[in-house]
């Protein structure tokens, strides 16, 4: 399923992913092997939309997957299971991936891996700690306020 704007309006709206919230990016895979390689089984995924899950109490234990371009999207609300080091690896396997964890009680994420291997990954509020094969030599940050 292709992705539009009008299908992700409801992210900008107030507060609507709640105080715990990951957004994974994957490159070149189809939503069904994205989910697959973050442990979904095959008779578990099928279509929904994000009312579906919502109306259905779905949430955390659901991955919503849509795609954007050449991205697959993966939308975990009260999740952070695509930031876990195994699905890293899993979901990076010959291909790139960034995903954006925001945790509210406890720590924020960003990670990109490519080929298996965590390239760059840090907290957000501290981007100088960074590990991975490239850590601080990847996505220079700069302070805007002092």
């Amino acid at each position: 399923m292709e992705i539009t704007y009008a299908d992700v309006a409801w992210l900008a709206e107030a507060y609507e992913l709640g105080d715990v919230w990951c957004l994974t990016f994957v490159w070149g895979l189809d939503e069904a092997e994205a989910l697959r390689r973050v442990g979904a089984t095959e008779e578990s995924i099928r279509p929904l939309t994000y009312e579906d899950l919502d109306d259905e109490g779905l949430f955390p234990d659901t991955v919503l997957a849509g795609r954007l371009g050449g991205w697959t999207v993966l939308i975990e609300k009260g999740g952070w299971q695509a930031t876990e080091r195994d699905a890293v690896r899993a979901l990076s396997a010959a291909t790139e991936v960034v995903s954006v964890l925001r945790h509210d009680h406890a720590t924020d994420n960003f990670v990109y891996a490519r080929d298996g291997e965590t390239v760059t990954s840090f907290n957000p509020t501290i981007p100088a700690w960074r590990y991975g094969s490239e850590g601080p030599r990847r996505f220079r940050t700069a302070v805007l306020w002092a």
